[in-house]
């Protein structure tokens, strides 16, 4: 099975291909303890342009192992001007989340 990072990034690699708004992605996570659990959610915080602002709405994606996505995931997407409010804690995230390390669009490593 392989990990979270990797099945993460192949997901962000995906988004940043069909959605033309994307400007940036994060990990989010929870208590450390959680986060070791194999089959604890994947959560991403995607910053994009096109979309409107709701705040934190999290969209739930069960997994499909046949897909090659082994790991549930959790997506919140937020305009850039929600971001800086949600880095700063005036737009708290949930259940304890925090913002971790950011997913670059592998796409653009390439043509750089």
């Amino acid at each position: 099975m392989r990990s979270k990072e990797e099945v993460a990034s192949e997901m962000v690699g995906k988004h940043y291909q069909v959605e033309a708004g994307l400007t940036h992605v994060f990990r989010l996570v929870g208590p450390p303890d959680l986060e070791a659990a194999p089959t604890e959610t994947i959560k991403l915080l995607e910053v994009n342009a096109c979309t409107v602002p709701a705040g934190i709405m999290p969209l739930w994606f069960g997994a499909s192992p046949g897909s090659g996505m082994d790991y549930s995931f959790i997506i919140v997407e937020v305009t850039p001007e929600e971001f800086p409010l949600i880095a700063s804690g005036e737009i708290p995230l949930s259940n304890g989340w925090r913002i971790d390390t950011p997913i670059p669009d592998p796409h653009a490593a390439v043509s750089a």
